[in-house]
């Protein structure tokens, strides 16, 4: 696994080395059956970087930008683990699978994910006693990235809440539904990953064969 720890998330160079590879946010297409990523990557690799973000933050983000260093302390002092920040981490295996963690441990087998949700999410996920659907594929995305990882923990954190903490434990033996009520498909993480893995390097042999295909 490839580690880039002097980057910084948000930077330039940060949306450089995510150009064009498989995140958090965008390893839900890793379980779906269409061209749509395949035909995002690939119009990346036909063109050079150009950093598009317009400089625009919502509260939202902005939000999550300014708590999460607090959340992650308040992890640690949960968990009894110092979580170290890291810009990008790189699957070896498949060089399109990458991770912006919001935390991991010094020997790079603990991970935390960090959200600061609004009220009506976080209480829901609280009730719920469950990752929110929106998050999960995120967190299985970390195992898939990192072979050395063993525990990662999701943390919904909102300091305004009586519950201001929300925490689950993940282990690649954690069984996962990313089925619906009509119609469950329940997994343990470790086979999810190996799914995604296989799914990600027949996705990369695609991308070869089609840039290929399309040079002239």
């Amino acid at each position: 696994m490839k580690v880039y720890k002097d980057i910084v998330q948000g930077s330039e160079a940060w949306h450089e080395l995510k150009y064009g590879k498989i995140g958090g946010s965008t390893s839900k297409g890793l379980f779906v059956d269409s061209d749509t990523l395949l035909i995002e990557l690939l119009s990346a690799r036909l063109e050079p970087f150009v950093l598009e973000d317009d400089g625009y933050v919502s509260a939202d983000m902005q939000r999550g930008i300014e708590l999460e260093p607090l959340g992650r302390e308040r992890l640690s002092e949960y968990t009894g683990i110092h979580f170290n920040e890291v810009g990008w981490m790189e699957s070896e295996e498949c060089s399109i699978l990458g991770i912006s963690p919001d935390g991991i441990s010094e020997d790079e087998t603990v991970s935390c994910e960090i959200k600061s949700p609004g009220r009506k999410k976080h209480t829901a996920t609280i009730f719920c006693d469950a990752i929110p659907s929106d998050n999960i594929h995120q967190c299985l995305h970390y195992f898939t990235v990192n072979r050395k990882l063993e525990r990662h923990f999701f943390l919904s954190f909102r300091p305004e809440s009586s519950r201001p903490m929300w925490v689950k434990e993940l282990t690649r033996d954690s069984v996962i539904d990313l089925g619906s009520k009509s119609k469950p498909n329940a997994k343990a993480i470790g086979e999810w990953v190996e799914i995604a893995l296989g799914n990600g390097l027949k996705l990369e042999a695609q991308l070869i064969e089609s840039e290929n295909k399309l040079s002239f």
